[in-house]
């Protein structure tokens, strides 16, 4: 479906480099293609027996037909802060995607994300070379090892990237190898094994 740039403006949002819509982006198209319902059913109530894994059922009804899905959550696949809400993330996840489906739309719902942070100000990995990138050529590779196959690549990030935790770690990363060359760390004796 193609997206006017007023509702891009308004309902989608980039997390390092990757597009995701606003579930109120969802439900405002969901109304254009005349919503006459939303509903959910649960499935599975998080205990302990299931390892706290919640499953919840949504059926969007539009005038083209009805939709359903499912969501699920668990306390490994949301932030801390949403660990008490697990019904109420499986409900979300699982509207969320009924209503791409009732209105094609490929994009994820940021609501649905379990484990990113919605503010625009990312924290920084602890260790820079262990953020994982999730777009480009070097998907689901840590910048750490993506700085020795492709330095270059690195240097483009800390200037271009759309995301300011990867242009800040990026950034980092570039500053550690400039200070492994510049010798800034202490000196190591390396002992040699006696000539024969």
């Amino acid at each position: 479906m193609e997206l006017s740039k007023e509702f891009r403006d308004r309902f989608i949002k980039t997390l390092q480099g990757r597009d995701y819509v606003l579930y109120g982006g969802l439900l405002e198209l969901v109304k254009q293609r005349g919503l006459k319902r939303i509903s959910t059913k649960v499935i599975q109530i998080p205990s302990m027996d299931n390892g706290m894994y919640g499953v919840v059922e949504a059926e969007v009804e539009t005038e083209d037909g009805i939709f359903k899905e499912v969501g699920d959550a668990s306390p490994e696949s949301v932030n801390r802060a949403i660990q008490p809400h697990l019904l109420r993330m499986a409900a979300t996840r699982a509207k969320a995607r009924a209503m791409r489906d009732a209105v094609g739309v490929d994009m994820v719902a940021l609501e649905e994300l379990g484990d990113t942070l919605l503010s625009d100000e990312e924290p920084m990995p602890d260790n820079p070379e262990d953020l994982v990138l999730t777009f480009g050529k070097y998907v689901r590779k840590p910048l750490g090892q993506v700085a020795q196959q492709d330095p270059g690549y690195v240097a483009w990030l800390a200037e271009n990237a759309r995301e300011e935790a990867v242009k800040r770690a990026a950034q980092s990363v570039l500053q550690q190898q400039v200070a492994v060359v510049s010798g800034d760390f202490p000196e190591v004796s390396i002992e040699r094994p006696p000539a024969h």
